[in-house]
């Protein structure tokens, strides 16, 4: 039983090892770090979770799409994330697949307890299923990248189409933060961009993209940090804390 658990204890620290270092790290540098033989990380890898996996170059790494995240709510946390799922359910126009999936397993997990809330998280869940809301592949590939690249803090390449249509340009976008805008129905992704022109990337500036105007989204190797003192709520505070929504664009320098 001791073994068992120490196991189990190793793997959620090679876990959170991993996770910490995106790029991936040897076996030899996940024992280094956890004080441990090298060939005890191998015995605990031998049969270890599907998530954690080898690249040719030998390195480990984590598939961040897998079931990563145990949480545990109580009555009132449990009502606060209902709230803030019913303003997601009916704010948003467009089928999320994720979000409705976990509301599913929100539903399920509280429904031994209180099932009359269960019931209407898992409608919220069914809301953005619903046919009627609106199927957007590229909108839904694109959010996933945005995600994976906020996440590893890597930066994307992004094709920004104009809102005639007629223009579509190429930005390398380091994100710092994804906005839901509930009046417009739309995502932001805010964050310090480089236009991409003939003479090659012209220099960054902070910009708002309108998710739903991005064409295409592709994760890069470079990485960036978002600086310590970005405030996402000092920078919107113009257009969504004064509730001046008409002056979004202008405010947030959108494009």
């Amino acid at each position: 039983m001791k073994r068992a658990a120490n196991k189990a204890e190793r793997l959620l620290q090679i876990e959170q090892l991993l996770l910490a270092h995106p790029e991936g790290l040897t076996q030899a540098e996940i024992a280094r770090r956890l004080g441990v033989d090298r060939s005890t990380i191998m015995r605990n890898l031998a049969d270890g979770p599907k998530h954690i996996f080898e690249e040719p170059d030998g390195r480990l790494k984590i598939d961040r799409n897998a079931d990563l995240i145990n949480l545990r709510l109580n009555l009132h946390e449990a009502m606060a994330v209902h709230l803030a799922a019913r303003l997601l359910a009916t704010r948003m126009d467009r089928q999320n697949r994720h979000a409705a999936a976990a509301l599913r397993k929100l539903g399920h997990a509280i429904g031994r307890w209180a099932q009359r809330i269960s019931q209407h998280v898992l409608q919220a869940a069914d809301i953005m299923d619903d046919s009627v809301q609106r199927d957007d592949p590229v909108y839904l590939s694109v959010l996933e990248t945005l995600t994976e690249a906020w996440a590893a803090e890597r930066k994307v390449k992004v094709w920004h189409q104009s809102d005639t249509g007629e223009k579509v340009s190429e930005y390398l976008l380091s994100p710092y933060f994804i906005e839901p805008y509930a009046i417009g129905q739309t995502t932001h992704v805010i964050g310090l961009a480089q236009l991409q022109h003939k003479r090659g990337w012209l220099p960054a500036r902070m910009l708002t993209l309108k998710i739903e105007r991005l064409r295409r989204a592709e994760l890069t190797e470079e990485s960036y940090q978002i600086p310590a003192s970005f405030d996402p709520r000092e920078y919107l505070s113009s257009a969504w804390g004064m509730k001046l929504f008409d002056t979004l664009p202008r405010v947030c320098g959108e494009v």
